[in-house]
């Protein structure tokens, strides 16, 4: 069953940032299996990420809203495979780890970031 981090979950995760994301300790379960998926949104003055971190253990799970600022994430394999449909895919986050834990099981996951061209 996923379930959220609480703030006091996310405070431990938070003092964790200086660790790659395959070397961060989930705050419920103590596994090391965060996992990390980042969704390009457009229609604001800049591009937007959609962030989803999670466990593959115990699949608790944070998203957030972030501006995405020169950075950009070269493949979605989300997007890729469900095109239009994403939002659907979104509204059910079970289902949505679930997908996301298939990819990075397979490889197509973590995405790679690089900068984004100046003017794009």
């Amino acid at each position: 069953m996923i379930r959220p981090y609480d703030q006091h979950h996310l405070e431990a995760l938070g003092a964790q940032l200086h660790l790659p994301v395959t070397e961060r300790t989930c705050p419920i379960c103590g596994h090391m299996t965060m996992r990390l998926y980042h969704h390009t949104t457009y229609g604001r003055s800049e591009p937007s990420w959609i962030n989803y971190l999670w466990c593959g253990n115990c699949h608790a799970y944070s998203s957030s809203f972030t501006g995405a600022g020169r950075k950009m994430v070269e493949s979605d394999p989300l997007l890729e495979q469900y095109g239009d449909r994403i939002s659907e895919v979104f509204r059910d986050t079970e289902r949505l780890l679930k997908i996301l834990d298939g990819y990075w099981k397979t490889g197509k996951l973590p995405q790679t970031i690089s900068r984004r061209p100046r003017g794009h």
